[in-house]
């Protein structure tokens, strides 16, 4: 009973860190998804749900008060602590993703690895920082906030968690929606949530009937590949600052600290997943 009570307690802390994520700039509620091992059982739900939420609804319905919690409730939090110090906010952030990379590759060669999933891996790597890199120095193309901006924030948010790495907050920073729709969520404004919920479904139920194909097809290459876009997504959270020794030994031990932090997290979740699989 107590194990199955921790289970519970990490499902919402993990469904909060990935909600929490999703709405800042920089990170991908679908690499967060992967980091945690929540990724497959979601794309198993959204393609097969009948099956698939005989199997994994318990786990749903936690995660997702997780998820709630982390995008209405913390959505001022980040705001503020962005606000006293982005750069070890999004630094910690960047050793959380990093210290999951071995719990990652441990379970993308389950099913052995070839030439082609680390081809995978570096492709999409190579893909995705590209596609970030553009965005992050592109120039911006502004979109009207309305009902058509924010349903295409819907769009994003969807496509950031089928495609891990893929940084939705990013993307609607660049049409200039991403002020706008903060607010409107913070405010509870359904307004600006109704059109993004609707285009977030549809996008959700939409691509993960292909994710779930290419899962059951090409695992190893599949996952790899997330790794890669993980990869490219630590990166790229790392923010620019002024290069002097203490905000060096601060980014460089914040970064160290997430990665500690989420190398144990995910170790405990393993173990207490393993122990109620075994009960």
């Amino acid at each position: 009973m107590k194990k199955k009570a921790y289970q519970i307690i990490l499902w919402i802390v993990e469904g909060a860190l990935v909600g929490f994520g999703a709405i800042l700039p920089g990170l991908s509620g679908g690499a967060l998804c992967a980091a945690f091992g929540l990724y497959q059982p979601i794309i198993e739900v959204l393609s097969t749900p009948i099956n698939a939420l005989k199997k994994h609804w318990f786990m749903l319905v936690f995660v997702g008060g997780g998820v709630v919690i982390g995008v209405v409730g913390l959505a001022g939090l980040a705001d503020w602590l962005i606000a006293q110090n982005a750069m070890v906010v999004y630094c910690v952030f960047a050793g959380l993703v990093l210290g999951t990379v071995p719990e990652l590759f441990a379970d993308a060669g389950k099913k052995g690895r070839g030439r082609s999933s680390y081809v995978s891996l570096g492709g999409c790597f190579i893909i995705l920082l590209a596609l970030l890199i553009w965005l992050r120095f592109g120039i911006g193309v502004r979109i009207e906030a309305g009902v058509v901006g924010y349903l295409l924030c819907g769009v994003l948010w969807g496509l950031s968690f089928i495609v891990p790495g893929l940084s939705s907050s990013n993307i609607i920073m660049f049409f200039g929606l991403y002020e706008p729709m903060m607010k409107g969520i913070k405010a509870l404004d359904f307004a600006v949530i109704l059109p993004m919920g609707v285009t977030m479904v549809i996008c959700l139920l939409g691509l993960s009937q292909v994710m779930k194909l290419l899962l059951d097809r090409f695992y190893s290459v599949v996952l790899h590949g997330v790794i890669g876009t993980v990869l490219a997504t630590s990166i790229m959270i790392l923010p620019s600052f002024e290069c002097t020794v203490p905000n060096v030994l601060v980014a460089v031990f914040s970064v160290i600290g997430g990665m500690v932090v989420s190398f144990l997290f995910t170790r405990l979740c393993g173990k207490i997943k393993r122990a109620n699989a075994i009960e």
